[in-house]
């Protein structure tokens, strides 16, 4: 017998490794939940609240703003180095400047045009040939003591100094552009764009009170810290927004953000969720890592986009998007790969699948009117109840465990359309005419054979 948990709380419950075999967990608290390797087939989990406890949820957002006060400070006190080498016009002081902007300029390019994974990997490279160059100077000048005039030892070590505190400047002002975007994101991913807001407010106050305290001692110093701390904390903004919605190019940041934060949260990894029900469920920071997901329902789920799903159909943003909003109405899907996936009632109207692969799917009572099927693989797929009025089906592939009964079907083509004929080997072939009901399930099952 199925267990009842419906509008249970079972905040922080463990149920790792239990048969919940059609379990109901409808409107039920799973916040902080474990259900770690459960079998989970056809469970419920309609309008359930997942996620994280609220006081792991206080206790990370505060992380955050403590991670982005910090950070703040770190990018205002790098801008204020560089500032205060400006004061004293010296000509190292000038290649020190000239050298962590240029630095800090292609850094924050990457960030933007690729991710800030790959800015970091430039940081790192930046810094390790500095090292290798300031290590360098430092022979030079260690030989040159053997034999050249004071004046050029002055000169090389003078070198030396510039190369090493190049690098150091550099590495305190990049290292808060690093730890602000980090902070930034986690938050964001921690309680959504709210988080972001506030973070990256924080940081801006904190960097804004570091760059005034710069200006009372000297004004430049000031405004550079103040340019430095505005440009840093518009990137961490750009980055932690980017991260939360999707975005590719900072996808390893996100992940690792998600990764965090979901380990407090509810966890569905490695279970077997086969035909299980998340409509309506908020989903947010919780793992579904490593979990079988055979003709899971994500109809209206909430806050998907901030779960840990690597490993599974989700991690496509289009096909989870498509999985929510179960509108595929005029999308062009050809050669998609659909498997296992529920669109059970979708709006499939007028949509092309020329090619795509649907087998094993759950399309029970889904709206194929004036879709192109041809050449769609259909093994095993549940039809039962679609309407397929006006579909186009040329070498559609259907098998003995294709599943269509009681498909509703007024008319269908035979193939696929041209602009010379629009409406090619119509059945029935007569236009006054439309098939009578469960004749297109008797007409069209495999194991019958149909000459057309």
């Amino acid at each position: 017998m199925a267990q009842n948990y419906r509008r249970a709380k079972l905040r922080g419950k463990s149920f790792k490794g239990q048969d919940l075999t059609g379990a109901d967990f409808s409107d039920s608290d799973i916040r902080g939940a474990d259900f770690t390797g459960a079998i989970l087939h056809s469970a419920n989990f309609r309008n359930a609240k997942a996620g994280l406890q609220r006081r792991w949820a206080i206790a990370l957002v505060i992380f955050a703003l403590l991670l982005s006060a910090i950070s703040g400070l770190l990018s205002a006190v790098g801008g204020s180095l560089l500032g205060f080498l400006l004061v004293n016009s010296h000509r190292e002081n000038i290649y020190v400047v000239v050298a962590s902007l240029i630095v800090l300029s292609v850094f924050f390019m990457i960030i933007i045009r690729r991710s800030l994974s790959a800015a970091c990997g430039f940081l790192l490279f930046a810094m390790t040939w500095a090292g290798l160059a300031a290590i360098a100077w430092a022979g030079i000048v260690a030989v040159a003591w053997a034999g050249v005039a004071v004046t050029s030892v002055m000169e090389l070590a003078a070198i030396v100094a510039v190369i090493v505190t190049a690098s150091t400047s550099v590495l305190i002002v990049a290292a808060g552009a690093v730890v602000i975007a980090g902070a930034a994101a986690f938050a964001g991913i921690v309680a959504g764009l709210l988080a972001v807001t506030v973070t990256v407010s924080i940081a801006g106050a904190i960097a804004g009170a570091v760059a005034v305290a710069a200006a009372m001692v000297n004004l430049t110093a000031g405004g550079v810290a103040l340019l430095l701390a505005v440009a840093v904390v518009l990137l961490s903004a750009y980055v932690s927004c980017h991260a939360l919605f999707g975005d590719e190019k900072q996808s390893l940041t996100r992940n690792l953000a998600i990764a965090f934060v979901t380990k407090y949260g509810t966890s569905f990894q490695g279970c077997d969720l086969t035909d299980a029900d998340f409509t309506q469920a908020r989903l947010k920071n919780t793992s579904f890592i490593r979990a079988i997901l055979t003709r899971t329902c994500w109809y209206q789920a909430k806050k998907l986009h901030l779960a840990a799903v690597e490993t599974t159909y989700l991690d496509d943003l289009q096909l989870r998007e498509l999985l929510i909003t179960k509108d595929l109405q005029n999308k062009n899907l050809n050669g998609w790969n659909l498997q296992n996936i529920n669109l059970q009632a979708a709006n499939i109207k007028d949509a092309t699948l020329i090619g795509a692969n649907l087998s094993a799917s759950n399309l029970q009572n889904a709206d194929f009117s004036r879709a192109n099927l041809g050449q769609t693989q259909l093994n095993k797929t549940d039809l039962r109840g679609a309407t397929l009025t006006g579909a186009y089906i040329e070498d559609w592939l259907i098998t003995s465990q294709t599943k269509l009964d009681n498909v509703k079907c007024e008319y269908i083509f035979m193939r696929i359309p041209t602009r010379e004929n629009p409406n090619p080997h119509r059945l029935p072939p007569n236009w006054n005419e439309t098939f009578k009901e469960g004749e297109f399930s008797r007409l069209f099952n495999p194991l019958s054979k149909i000459k057309i």
